[in-house]
C-alpha cells in the first residue's frame, strides 16, 4: 500500500476526486487548504500506484503550482488484503539512480569490499567472501543501467556505465597491486572456482538476474541479498586482478569470462524482466526512443552471452560429443 499526496490548485480538486473515484483506490480525502491550494491525500494499492500517477502528470501537465508525493505505508488499520504488485517507475527510478552515484561514499564501499574479498580469496574463507558479496557495491550500477535502457534514459545509461566502470577499474587495480606484491600466493580453491565459467555458471547468472527485476520492481529487498551472493560480480573482478597481477594470463582470462558472463546475464535478463513488468515511459513521444535502446542494449548483451557460450569448454565438449 501507499499513501499519494497531492498539493494542487483548488480549481482542482473536484478534478483529483473524481480521478481517484475512478480508479477505485481504497480511500481518498482532503487533508487540508492552504493559499488556495489543497492537500489531498490518496490510499491506492502498490498495483494501482502507476496508474494513477501516470494519470495525475497529466492532468497537471502544463501547470507549475502543483506537487506530488509518494509514501510507502507500513500499516493500515482495517488491512486491505492486496497483493504484492510493483513499485512506480518514479520510485524504481529514484532508487536505482541513487544507487548509481559516483562518488566517495561508492569508491570507499569498492575499495572496502574488494579489500574484503580479497582476503576471502587468498585465505580460502567463504564466509569472508560472502561478506563482500553482500556490500555489493558492483550491483546497483547494473540494476540502475537496466532499468535506464529499458524506459530509454540514454543520460542515465551513460551515468551507470560510468559509474559501474569506475567501480571495476578501481578493483582491479587495488587486486592487481595485491598480486604483484604476492607473487607466490596460493592458488586457493576460491580462488580457482572463479577462473572457470561453465552452463551452470550461465544459467545461475540468468535466474539470478531475474530474481534481481522482480525483487525491485515488487518492493521485496530480502531477495537481494540472496541475488548478491548469487551472482556476486566482484570476487571474479578480484580473481582477475590478481591473476594479473601475478601474470597468469590462462587463469585471468578464465576470470575474465566468468566476470562478463554474470554482467551480461544480470542486465539481459533485468531488462527483460523489467519490460515485462510494464516498465516504460508513460509519454508515447518517448516509447519510440525506448524501444530504440532496449533493442540495442538486448541485442548487445545476448550477443556477449552467445559468443561467450560458444567458447565455453562445456560448450565446446559437448558440441564435440554430438559431432561424434
Amino acid at each position: 500500500m501507499q499513501i499519494i499526496e497531492v498539493v494542487s490548485p483548488a480549481s482542482l480538486e473536484d478534478d483529483v476526486l473524481r480521478l481517484a473515484k475512478r480508479n477505485e483506490v481504497s480511500d481518498v480525502w482532503i487533508s487540508g487548504q492552504r493559499d488556495n491550494q489543497s492537500v489531498i491525500k490518496i490510499l491506492l494499492s502498490n498495483e494501482k500506484s502507476q496508474k494513477v500517477m501516470d494519470q495525475l502528470q497529466e492532468l497537471m501537465s502544463g501547470k507549475n503550482n502543483f506537487r506530488v508525493l509518494v509514501y510507502p505505508l507500513e500499516l493500515s488499520l482495517p488491512n486491505d488484503s492486496t497483493k504484492k504488485a510493483s513499485l512506480t517507475r518514479e520510485s524504481l527510478y529514484n532508487q536505482l539512480s541513487a544507487e548509481s552515484q559516483l562518488d566517495g561514499h561508492y569508491l570507499m564501499l569498492v575499495f572496502l569490499s574488494t579489500v574484503v574479498a580479497a582476503i576471502g580469496l587468498m585465505e580460502n574463507n567463504v564466509a569472508v567472501i560472502i561478506g563482500a558479496m553482500v556490500i555489493a557495491p558492483l550491483l546497483g550500477p547494473n540494476l540502475a543501467l537496466s532499468l535506464a535502457t529499458t524506459l530509454g534514459h540514454i543520460k542515465e545509461v551513460r551515468k551507470s556505465l560510468r559509474t559501474l566502470l569506475a567501480g571495476l577499474l578501481l578493483a582491479l587495480v587495488i587486486s592487481i597491486g595485491i598480486g604483484v606484491v604476492s607473487p607466490n600466493i596460493d592458488l586457493t580453491s576460491e580462488l580457482m572456482s572463479r577462473t572457470h565459467v561453465g552452463l551452470s555458471s550461465l544459467a545461475l547468472a540468468l535466474a539470478s538476474g531475474a530474481a534481481a527485476a522482480l525483487s525491485i520492481t515488487t518492493g521485496v529487498s530480502s531477495v537481494l541479498v540472496g541475488v548478491m551472493v548469487a551472482v556476486a560480480l566482484l570476487p571474479p573482478t578480484v580473481t582477475l586482478g590478481i591473476m594479473l597481477g601475478i601474470q597468469n594470463w590462462q587463469l585471468a582470462l578464465g576470470a575474465l569470462a566468468l566476470l562478463l558472463v554474470n554482467i551480461a546475464s544480470v542486465n539481459f535478463t533485468t531488462q527483460l524482466t523489467m519490460r515485462l513488468k510494464g516498465i516504460q515511459p508513460r509519454e508515447d513521444k518517448f516509447r519510440t526512443v525506448s524501444k530504440v535502446v532496449f533493442s540495442i542494449g538486448t541485442v548487445f548483451w545476448l550477443g556477449i552471452l552467445v559468443y561467450l557460450v560458444l567458447h565455453m569448454p562445456d560448450t565446446i565438449g559437448l558440441l564435440q560429443d554430438v559431432s561424434e
